[in-house]
C-alpha cells in the first residue's frame, strides 16, 4: 500500500473518529483482522476477535447514547424528559476525551511515515477538532430545531457513516470525498441556525434556565 493511500486512509478514519470514535476503531480493527493493513507491531492487538468485539459493542452504545443523550431546549420540555439533558452535559464531557483519545490511538497504529508519537499527536488533534465540530452542530440544531430533528440528523449521521467507514480501506478517495459532502451542507445549516439564534431572544436556553425565568416573573 502506498503512502498516499496510507495517508488518505487516516484522514478518513481520523474524521470518522471525531464523530463516531467506536465506529473508526471497529473499522480499524476489522481491516488488520482481514490483513487489508499492517499496523504497528504494538498495536497488533487491534485485529483480536476480542478487540473486534468490544469496539462492535462500543459502537452500538455510542449510536444509543448519541441518539439519547441530546439537549433539551424550552420547546423540548412537553415530551422530553428534563434529566436528560443533564445527562447530555456527562455524554458530551465523556466524548470530549473518548474521541481524541481513540484518533491517538488510530493514527499511532496506522503506517505512517512518522514518529508513532508524532502520529498519535496528529490524530488526537483532528480527532479533537471532529469532536467540537460535531457539538457545536447538536448545539444549535437542539437550540433552534428540537431535539427532535436533532435525533433525526444524528440516526442519519450514523446511516450515512457506517457505509463510508465500510469504503475507507476499498475506495479511500471516495470515502473522504463523501465525508466532505456530509458535512459540508450540515456545517452550513448550523452558521444558518447560528445566525437565527443571535436574533432571537428566549426565557432560557434550557428547561431549567426558563423555569428560572417564570419563577422569577
Amino acid at each position: 500500500m502506498g503512502e498516499g493511500m496510507v495517508w488518505l486512509i487516516a484522514a478518513a478514519l481520523l474524521a470518522i473518529a471525531g464523530l463516531n470514535a467506536p465506529l473508526a476503531l471497529c473499522t480499524l480493527s476489522l481491516a488488520v483482522a482481514a490483513e487489508l493493513i499492517a499496523v504497528r507491531a504494538p498495536q497488533s492487538w487491534l485485529g483480536t476477535p476480542w478487540c473486534i468485539a468490544l469496539a462492535a459493542g462500543l459502537l452500538i452504545a455510542q449510536v444509543i447514547a448519541d441518539l439519547y443523550f441530546v439537549p433539551i431546549s424550552v420547546r423540548d420540555h412537553r415530551y422530553l424528559h428534563p434529566r436528560r439533558t443533564h445527562n447530555n452535559y456527562l455524554h458530551a464531557r465523556v466524548q470530549s476525551l473518548y474521541r481524541p483519545l481513540t484518533g491517538a490511538l488510530v493514527a499511532a497504529a496506522l503506517p505512517l511515515p512518522l514518529a508513532d508519537w508524532s502520529s498519535a499527536l496528529i490524530g488526537f488533534s483532528v480527532a479533537l477538532g471532529g469532536y467540537w465540530l460535531s457539538a457545536w452542530i447538536r448545539e444549535y440544531i437542539a437550540l433552534m430545531r428540537g431535539a427532535i430533528v436533532l435525533v433525526t440528523v444524528e440516526a442519519l449521521k450514523h446511516v450515512v457513516l457506517i457505509p463510508i467507514a465500510a469504503l475507507t480501506f476499498w475506495l479511500p478517495p471516495l470515502a473522504l470525498l463523501l465525508l466532505v459532502a456530509l458535512l459540508v451542507p450540515v456545517v452550513a445549516w448550523s452558521v444558518r441556525l447560528q445566525g437565527e439564534y443571535a436574533r432571537t431572544i428566549y426565557g432560557g436556553q434550557s428547561v431549567s434556565e426558563d423555569a428560572r425565568v417564570v419563577r422569577s416573573d
